[in-house]
């Protein structure tokens, strides 16, 4: 199979291949990039079908890679799922559903938001070789969501244009943010707007001061896109800022100049007075050992109870985190905690099923209470 069309994005835009793949209504793939960072769009009659990572061997498949970042399956699960898929040659999607692990539902939604993040990045980028080889494409595409390469350069370069106004508000993608505001002041702010509001609620509920904004990306479901923007618009309105602030500060003045202190003298002095002291300590040790017995040593016990508090703090941390993961994951909080006890265990080997209904839990006006039980207290 020849290859139809080859170049560069410098001489020959990604604009200009799309629209001759649309107009031509090309079967085939268009593999941009080498290497890692090579990535794919295979097309059915002008239309994208499917895309994502060009898959190296021995590398795990594109797919399976993002349920993984989305939080529907366990690393453990996709490399066990893999090894059967190259022992059967059953396609990773079989054996998901097979499993039980996803429906066919959220495999599709899943297949088409990476679709769709592989798009907006290829339309971010301005270099790079690129080859598209006519080929046939089978595929189990939705015809509703099949994407049209015309319109995907129409609604790509409307998004490129919005992207410049926002992405120097959240430049990277390894930043942490804490909240500041709260879901009031998201629903405030969107002002009944619902194509704004379910994504801002959705991205406001990830925010924890512990995700980056990479995994908040990911465990969203919304893509690069639409998670961005509603992180920076959070940001603009003062609801969320950045926890490494106050990181950098103290980096800062770790790594500042400290001033010269004579040693010598110091040194000289801590010798003539603590060598003494430890030696005159070192002879009481001695004579009380025998005459002590078994005594125990000198000060106060930490608590028991300290630690069982430090334990419960976590837990309950790890509790309510495990139940937001589960709405996004699922569109719903859990029922009952019982039913995270699989996930639960994966995380922590004290939050068995029992553990999990000690806790008070509820859901009122879409906010969790969650309540450590009463003795842990």
């Amino acid at each position: 199979m020849s290859i139809a069309l080859h170049g560069n994005l410098r001489d020959f835009g990604i604009a200009e291949v799309f629209q001759l793949i649309g107009q031509q209504r090309k079967t085939g793939t268009l593999v941009v990039g080498e290497g890692a960072g090579a990535i794919f769009l295979a097309f059915d009659a002008g239309h994208v079908v499917r895309g994502g990572l060009v898959r190296h061997e021995g590398e795990p498949e594109p797919l399976g890679q993002h349920l993984v970042r989305a939080g529907y399956v366990t690393r453990e699960q996709l490399a066990d799922l893999t090894r059967e898929s190259e022992r059967s040659a059953r396609p990773l999607g079989d054996l998901l559903l097979a499993a039980g692990l996803v429906d066919e539902d959220t495999l599709e939604a899943v297949r088409l938001l990476l679709t769709k993040e592989t798009v907006f990045d290829v339309m971010r980028r301005r270099n790079g070789d690129f080859h598209f080889r006519a080929e046939p494409v089978a595929h189990t595409t939705k015809p509703e969501n099949l994407l049209g390469a015309e319109q995907i350069l129409m609604d790509g370069l409307r998004m490129l244009d919005e992207w410049r106004t926002f992405s120097s508000i959240v430049p990277s993608q390894d930043l942490v943010f804490r909240r500041v505001g709260d879901l009031e002041s998201v629903r405030a702010l969107t002002r009944g707007d619902s194509e704004r509001l379910a994504p801002a609620e959705r991205v406001m509920q990830l925010v924890d001061g512990r995700l980056t904004v990479r995994r908040i990306i990911d465990l969203s479901h919304l893509g690069t896109f639409e998670a961005t923007r509603a992180l920076a618009e959070l940001r603009q309105a003062g609801l969320i800022d950045l926890v490494a602030e106050t990181g950098r500060k103290e980096a800062r003045l770790a790594g500042a100049p400290r001033p010269s202190v004579a040693l010598g003298p110091l040194l000289r002095a801590a010798l003539a007075t603590v060598l003494p002291m430890l030696l005159l300590g070192g002879l009481v040790a001695w004579l009380a050992g025998p005459l002590g017995g078994t005594r125990s040593l000198p000060g106060s016990a930490i608590p028991e109870r300290a630690w069982a508090g430090l334990d419960t703090r976590y837990e309950t941390r790890l509790i309510r985190q495990l139940v937001e993961i589960h709405r996004f994951e699922t569109g719903s909080h859990p029922g009952r905690l019982s039913e995270l006890a699989r996930v639960a265990a994966e995380r922590s080997d004290s939050l068995t099923p029992e553990r999990l209904d000690a806790y008070y839990y509820a859901v009122r006006g879409g906010e969790v209470i969650l309540l450590a039980p009463m003795n842990d207290s």
